[in-house]
């Protein structure tokens, strides 16, 4: 089985509306997002001969959505919910891709230097 990972990053706000601590304050994070990719076969013919999938295709998938939705973004607005929390970024940024993305696995998403999640569906 092959696992490919291709890591992106991006800037944005947020603020969870009921928390009970610091989050209910506005605040921003830098995000680091890991896009995983499993496939127990490589392609047999053509430009991508050998590859599972070309590193490219994750990246001219992913970069627009980054682009459109999340870099630099109010995420409470962009993702149409008042509490984006990083599971919820995390799950939402998975359906975004797991059409798009043949062998998606999962996706994780760093809030901080120590919290992260992880989405896959098992």
């Amino acid at each position: 089985m092959f696992e490919l990972e291709k890591t992106f990053r991006f800037e944005a706000g947020h603020v969870l509306a009921h928390h009970d601590g610091k989050c209910k304050i506005p605040h921003g994070h830098s995000y680091v997002l890991t896009v995983r990719v499993r496939s127990p076969h490589l392609q047999t013919e053509g430009p991508k001969r050998n590859m599972v999938i070309d590193f490219q295709d994750i990246s001219s998938t992913v970069k627009p959505l980054i682009k459109e939705k999340l870099d630099h973004c109010w995420l409470n607005d962009s993702l149409e919910t008042d509490s984006p929390t990083v599971e919820y970024i995390a799950l939402w940024i998975f359906n975004q891709l797991k059409e798009k993305i043949r062998g998606l696995h999962s996706v994780t998403l760093q809030e901080t230097e120590s919290c992260k999640v992880t989405y896959f569906v098992n």
